[in-house]
């Protein structure tokens, strides 16, 4: 059954009165259009509706813009800190951070809503659950702060769910345009497509040396350049789009330049720069360490600092 993107938009701004997503009995303010994309049950209660909806928006507006993101979690309630009793609440917040009135918020926010409805409709979406062909078993990232300019490297392990598995997509936030960074795999594959979906976005299309069977696992390995001078934001978060068995992240500062604060980062919602609880202490050579076994898939794991 095809979902009219029209009909998906009217059942949202449904959902976005009062108190949103956080509202008591939200259960009862979702319509059939949002049920059957969220694969919410007829016996499901407020507070499992509630989360399905948040991991369904959550990953659908991960490529957004920052503007059109904010404002989807803002209209719903699902922004920590902004959680308003009513919804004319809500767009004032937006409209003073964004220093804009309240009329150009409701239509930025309109925007949002009819992006989100459009993805949502996509044919990738309507995948069944478990349909995925390919599950991460090991994510290993080492940043390094201490060079010239800030480079990654990163190593995967991927196991094959269904035979035939010969081409993987993978996705990452930009620090800055295409030509300031350098994507450079080193081990375990080739480039077969390279795709930019949104201005912060960069999708990369990867084949395979050979095609798996159902659980064979392949690695490979791949190095990431900042250039020179490009600043970078002071994170680095990664936003699971399927199960991840164990993501492990190292972040290398230089000896001399350790950052204020650092602090670890796990099922956000949305990249913010407050400080978070779960602090982190570098050790003597300069490195902070984080672990996650099964990583949430739409939310946020990693590290952050202030510099």
């Amino acid at each position: 059954m095809t979902v009219p993107v029209e009909s998906l938009v009217a059942e949202l701004k449904i959902l976005r009165r009062g108190r949103g997503v956080q509202a008591p009995g939200v259960d009862r303010q979702v319509g059939p259009n949002l049920r059957r994309l969220c694969d919410i049950g007829d016996v499901d209660g407020a507070g499992l509706v509630r989360e399905k909806i948040r991991a369904w928006v959550t990953d659908l507006i991960r490529p957004f813009p920052d503007d059109l993101r904010l404002a989807v979690t803002t209209t719903f309630a699902l922004n920590p800190v902004a959680q308003h009793k009513f919804h004319a609440d809500r767009v004032a917040w937006l409209a003073q951070r964004a220093d804009r009135d309240a009329r150009t918020i409701r239509r930025r926010i309109d925007d949002a809503l009819t992006r989100l409805a459009e993805a949502a409709v996509m044919p990738a979406h309507h995948a069944e659950p478990g349909g995925e062909e390919w599950h991460l078993k090991r994510f290993s990232a080492l940043l390094r702060l201490d060079g010239i300019s800030p480079v990654c490297h990163e190593v995967r392990e991927i196991v094959a769910q269904t035979d035939g598995v010969d081409e993987i997509p993978w996705s990452f936030s930009l620090p800055g345009s295409l030509g300031e960074l350098d994507v450079e795999i080193v081990q375990g594959a080739v480039f077969s497509r390279i795709q930019r979906p949104s201005a912060r976005r960069l999708l990369l299309r990867l084949q395979l040396p050979e095609t798996l069977r159902a659980g064979q696992a392949h690695q490979f390995a791949m190095e990431v350049r900042v250039a020179p001078g490009q600043p970078m934001r002071p994170s680095f978060v990664f936003w699971p789009d399927r199960r991840c068995e164990q993501f492990d992240l190292v972040v290398r500062f230089a000896a001399d330049q350790l950052p204020r604060a650092v602090w670890r980062v796990r099922d956000a919602l949305q990249e913010s720069q407050e400080i978070g609880q779960d602090r982190l202490v570098p050790n003597s050579i300069g490195e902070v360490r984080a672990r996650f076994t099964e990583p949430r898939p739409g939310r946020g794991h990693g590290i952050q600092w202030q510099p």
